[in-house]
C-alpha cells in the first residue's frame, strides 16, 4: 500500500534570542490510508511541532513532506492553505465549535466554505456523519446545550465531513472525564475501522495509547520508537 503521507528529514529550528531551538531533527515518517497513529512523548519533545508540520500550519526548516506523493514545500503559502483546507482536518480538544450555529451547521460549515455541493448535498452529507458518531435527532441543538462529549463528537463529525485525507487531533481527550474519554477514543477507533478514516493523535492520555495500532514516540526532536499494533 502506499503512503498517503510521507516526512523525509524535517528539521524544525526556532530562534529564541541569539539561540536556536531545534524542535525537530531530522524526522522520518511514513503514514498509509487508514492508519490509528498515536504521537507519544515528554512535554517538549516536538509532537506539537510534528502535528503543526503535517497539519501544514508550520513549515519545516528543512526537509520534505508529500501528500500522495506532491512535496508541499513547492507550494506558496496560499496555495498550501487552500490544500490544508480541502485535504486535512483537526480535531481540537476546546473543541472551537461555533455557539451561534446549530450543531448541523457547524458539522456543514466546511462544506459550506468550500462551495462544492449543493445545499441539499451538505445537509445530507452533515447529517449522515452526524448519525455516524451517534447524535442522529441533535442536529438543531446549540453547542451550549451539549455535554463536553457531545460537542467533541459535533468536533469529530465536523472533521469528517469532508473526507480529508487524514484527521489530525491535539489530545482529543483532554478535556473529557475517563468514562467520555473513553466513549470518545472508541467512537474513533470504531470511525476509522468502519470508514477506513486515517488518524493521527498527539497524546498523553494512556487510553488513546492503547487503542492506538501504532505507537510513535518522540524525544528531543526525534523519533525514538515506532511500534506497530496487531487488530
Amino acid at each position: 500500500m502506499s503512503a498517503i503521507l510521507e516526512l523525509e528529514g524535517i528539521t524544525r529550528i526556532y530562534k529564541k534570542g541569539e539561540s536556536e531551538v531545534h524542535a525537530l531533527d531530522g524526522v522520518n515518517l511514513s503514514i498509509e490510508k487508514g492508519e490509528f497513529t498515536a504521537i507519544v512523548g515528554p512535554s517538549g519533545s516536538g509532537k506539537t511541532t510534528l502535528l503543526n508540520i503535517i497539519g501544514c500550519l508550520d513549515t519545516p526548516t528543512a526537509g520534505v513532506v508529500r501528500y500522495n506523493g506532491t512535496p508541499l514545500g513547492t507550494m506558496k503559502e496560499d496555495e498550501r492553505a487552500a490544500y490544508r483546507k480541502k485535504h486535512i482536518s483537526f480535531i481540537f480538544q476546546s473543541y472551537n465549535l461555533i455557539p451561534v450555529l446549530t450543531v448541523r451547521e457547524n458539522v456543514e460549515l466546511p462544506l459550506v466554505i468550500e462551495r462544492r455541493l449543493s445545499k441539499a448535498e451538505i445537509r445530507k452529507k452533515a447529517e449522515e456523519v452526524l448519525a455516524a458518531v451517534g447524535l442522529k435527532g441533535l442536529e438543531d441543538r446549540f453547542p451550549r446545550e451539549l455535554s463536553g462529549g457531545q460537542e467533541q463528537r459535533v468536533a469529530i463529525a465536523r472533521a469528517l465531513v469532508k473526507d480529508p485525507y487524514i484527521v489530525l487531533a491535539d489530545e482529543p481527550t483532554a478535556n473529557l472525564d475517563s468514562h467520555m474519554a473513553e466513549e470518545i477514543v472508541d467512537l474513533m477507533r470504531d470511525i476509522n475501522k468502519k470508514l477506513n478514516a486515517t488518524f493521527i493523535f498527539s497524546t498523553h492520555d494512556a487510553l488513546v495509547q492503547h487503542q492506538a495500532r501504532r505507537v510513535i514516540t518522540i524525544r528531543d526532536g526525534a523519533i525514538n520508537l515506532d511500534e506497530r499494533r496487531g487488530e
